[in-house]
């Protein structure tokens, strides 16, 4: 029995062992049959893809226009407030003042009493000339608050508004003089 089973092992082993290893062709067809047969045509060697040239799509820069230069000197009214200044007295204010008030106190009085009512008179009319002279030449001014465009505010006093007003775009020139703002 050992001979059996030792021998069916074999025949088994290389029947395994023959389907693992190389195919073997075909026996050629009978020579009286077989016709030539020409070989393939050989195929043509596929070309190389050609790379493909690399698109570059050149992106402008994104461009911001750079921010209007700042105007150090300009900005808007954001305020008007009018005042009323006095004038400056003169000296002519003053004399002409003191010679009316000694010309009304000597309208009172005897003798003595009459050159002190003159003196008291010119005092008080040269007080009086220089006070009524001041308001004679008394003016009006604007007090103008400016936001600026720089940042902060700034207040200037001007004599004259020029059709300036609140909202108005202007530049200004020291602390006295406003333009309208290009």
């Amino acid at each position: 029995m050992f001979k059996k089973t030792l021998s069916s092992l074999i025949i088994v082993g290389s029947l395994a062992l023959g389907a693992c290893g190389p195919q073997q062709a075909p026996p050629p067809p009978p020579a009286e049959t077989a016709t030539p047969v020409a070989p393939p045509p050989a195929a043509a060697p596929a070309a190389a893809p050609r790379p493909r040239p690399e698109r570059r799509v050149e992106r402008e820069p994104e461009y911001a226009p750079p921010p209007p230069p700042v105007c150090g000197d300009c900005g808007t009214i954001v305020s008007v407030q009018e005042e009323r200044v006095a004038g400056q007295a003169t000296a002519l204010g003053t004399l002409g003042g003191a010679g009316a008030g000694a010309a009304a106190g000597g309208q009172f009085g005897k003798k003595s009493g009459k050159f002190a009512m003159m003196a008291l008179g010119a005092v008080g009319g040269a007080f009086a000339g220089r006070e009524v002279e001041s308001q004679v030449r008394a003016k009006d001014v604007y007090h103008v608050v400016v936001n600026m465009e720089a940042g902060g505010t700034r207040e200037v006093t001007v004599d004259q508004l020029n059709g300036l007003g609140v909202g108005t775009k202007v530049h200004v020139n020291g602390d006295n003089t406003l333009s309208y703002a290009n």
